[in-house]
């Protein structure tokens, strides 16, 4: 049997964000009666160790920005593949501005890149449009309204862009889609009787000034704030992990200082948190991992183990607390869709509104993650030392603690506090209008896809299990996430669904449906594939709900290491041939799914097989139903069109 368990990832990917170099920043000096001539999209090798590569959470290329580094060029976003990009020394300011080759200019803020990141990562950087916003009234929004100075000039942003991309045919309105300033169109600024900034952005009178040159009347305020919600989740999105305390050792504290950091991962104790490796009586240790995924809408979902048990002592110390693995059994810990817990725009966790993961029935036992913040935008450090080396802070340096990952749990009376280590990776990206059709993107006659019905078929690698299959209707709706489609009186094994339209979304983020049945949210969708015979849609699920009864914990399309990610090809379905979907790796293999925590209960299982009489008396032995979970720790999954004999399961639709 190949018994595949997928393996930490947040300690190579912590690695590498502790790998920055700093940089400078000096005055850029203007002649303010010329425009300018641009020649590239970044100031420096993006290849080098002090240069910040960045993409934009609108998708515009051609967009003016200069480098307070370098004092005599001037740079334009290019769109590279599906991001728009451009570069500049760590540590430098980015003043980003519209401008052609006359004198008119529409000054848009300047970002200090020490408040996006200060370390160079494999990934880039984000730079969002309120960060471009902030830039120019000198703040941050207090609150994500419009009544807000910062989020106000943000929308005025997104109404000149979604203006210029419906001009140029690249979108509707509402619509994210990638566009470009031409160096033509910025020409035409000449157009205007006068520059902009701030006083004209918060006054509204970019409204009239800018008319000569782009119509912004055709997006509203409202449609603006929605897009600039829509931006906000879209760079909250992806997949998050906390991983296990492999690298702590035991006999020591919570770590301060930044001289050799590790990451603490998901780790505490019924006691104070500086005292979980200190010899003391009935110390107890609870640490655990997950994944989960952040939607388009700003849903959170997923699960992950824990481990829970009497601290390991030898000689009067406290022994490494991983080895707790080897002790007691996993317990699941799950997720159930929530889009409350982080603050959009300074993501930090909200302490009235926590990540919760439920053990059990007992919402009084709910773990609750409290506090932390994520910082450069996708990592959130657990102790003093690890936040520092993320922020580039000196050893002195004073810190604000609220920004550092803690949880609590409340077990029989008993309270267990810890720290956590949370990454974020693969944030979702615009999705394509010629793949991903819907009825709001295309025009009157024309086809669309989306909404999709389809159902996955799950199949088991031990071929023990009975039934070795199990099927799942999903949709995948008009914003690109994805929730279950299941119908009444479904069974074990068929879970397969009747295309029902959703009725009501519901406050514990399940969806009810036309029928009345309550649908799960279950994955999203991550960016667009194109090429002659292959135009898909990049996946990822997470299955957990008791619910989903043999497939409940599979997992997918996560992407975290080679091999992993997922796609499904609509290129046949675009072509007019109803069933033409394909489900397969980005190496067009089929798709394999896991499931952590079986995995987990079958190293548990085996360890204790292994044991002998005598120490088995030391554990708690396995029971039949663990033992039949253990074997649902992979499989495969394939896709099929929802049957097309029910009108509602239509494939191809035609809008009217």
């Amino acid at each position: 049997m190949n018994k595949k368990i997928i393996l930490p990832f947040a300690l190579s990917t912590f690695a590498a964000l502790l790998t920055g170099c700093g940089g400078e920043s000096a005055k850029i000096n203007e002649d303010p009666t010329k425009g300018v001539t641009v020649t590239k999209n970044g100031s420096c090798d993006v290849n080098a160790d002090d240069c910040l590569q960045f993409t934009l959470d609108y998708p515009v290329a051609g967009l003016n920005f200069d480098c307070s580094g370098d004092k005599f060029n001037h740079f334009a976003t290019k769109l590279q593949s599906n991001i728009v990009t451009g570069a500049c020394k760590l540590g430098d300011d980015v003043s980003f501005y519209i401008q052609g080759e006359n004198a008119r200019k529409i000054s848009l803020g300047t970002v200090k890149l020490d408040n996006i990141s200060k370390l160079k990562v494999a990934v880039p950087s984000q730079i969002r449009l309120i960060d471009i916003a902030s830039g120019l009234t000198g703040k941050e929004p207090n609150s994500l309204s419009p009544n807000d100075e910062t989020v106000n000039v943000a929308i005025a942003l997104v109404r000149i862009l979604q203006s210029i991309g419906a001009e140029r045919g690249d979108n509707v309105i509402g619509d994210l889609q990638p566009t470009e300033l031409t160096t033509e169109k910025k020409n035409q600024l000449e157009q205007i009787n006068k520059d902009l900034s701030l006083p004209e952005f918060t006054s509204g009178e970019y409204i009239d000034v800018l008319k000569p040159w782009v119509d912004v009347t055709s997006v509203s305020n409202e449609q603006a704030f929605i897009m600039l919600k829509q931006l906000l989740n879209l760079t909250n999105s992806g997949v998050l992990q906390a991983d296990l305390p492999v690298t702590k050792g035991g006999g020591e504290s919570i770590s301060t200082t930044t001289a050799s950091v590790r990451p603490d991962g998901f780790f505490g104790c019924n006691k104070e948190i500086v005292d979980c490796v200190k010899t003391s009586s009935n110390l107890r240790h609870s640490m655990g991992n997950f994944l989960l995924l952040s939607d388009r809408q700003g849903y959170t979902l997923g699960y992950g183990q824990q481990w829970r048990g009497a601290a390991t002592v030898t000689n009067n110390l406290v022994v490494a607390p991983y080895v707790l693995v080897t002790k007691v059994k996993p317990i699941k810990m799950q997720v159930d869709a929530q889009n409350e817990w982080l603050e959009p725009i300074n993501r930090e966790i909200q302490s009235d509104q926590p990540l919760r993961f439920n053990l059990n029935a007992n919402v009084k036992e709910d773990l609750l993650i409290k506090q932390g913040r994520f910082m450069n935008g996708y990592a959130m450090a657990g102790t003093e030392a690890l936040y520092k080396q993320l922020i580039k802070a000196k050893e002195d340096d004073v810190i604000n603690n609220k920004h550092l990952g803690l949880w609590e749990q409340n077990i029989d009376g008993e309270v267990y506090k810890g720290t956590i280590d949370i990454i974020k990776v693969n944030p979702s990206s615009y999705l394509e209008k010629d793949i991903f059709r819907t009825e709001a993107n295309v025009k009157s006659g024309q086809n669309f896809i989306f909404p999709l019905y389809a159902t996955l078929t799950f199949k088991f690698s031990d071929n023990t299990v009975t039934p070795n299959e199990v099927n799942l209707g999903i949709m995948i709706d008009e914003y690109g996430d994805i929730r279950t489609d299941i119908k009444k009186d479904a069974t074990a094994t068929d879970m397969s669904g009747n295309c029902a339209s959703t009725k009501s979304v519901n406050d514990n983020g399940t969806v009810t449906d036309e029928y009345g049945e309550v649908q799960y949210r279950i994955g999203t969708t991550g960016a667009t594939l194109f090429s002659t015979y292959d135009k898909s849609i990049t996946v990822r699920m997470i299955l957990s709900n008791l619910k989903f009864g043999a497939v409940d914990g599979a997992m997918f399309g996560l992407n975290l290491t080679a091999g992993t990610g997922a796609k499904i090809n609509i290129h046949n379905l675009l072509q007019g041939q109803a069933t033409g979907i394909t489900l397969t790796n980005f190496s067009n293999n089929t798709v394999t799914w896991n499931n952590t925590f079986a995995a987990y209960q079958l190293v548990y299982n085996e360890l204790y097989d292994d044991l002998s009489t005598e120490d088995k008396n030391k554990y708690v032995a396995p029971t039949d139903a663990e033992r039949e979970l253990a074997k649902r720790f992979s499989g495969t999954v394939s896709i099929k069109i929802a049957d097309q004999n029910i009108p509602a399961c239509k494939a191809i639709k035609t809008k009217s």
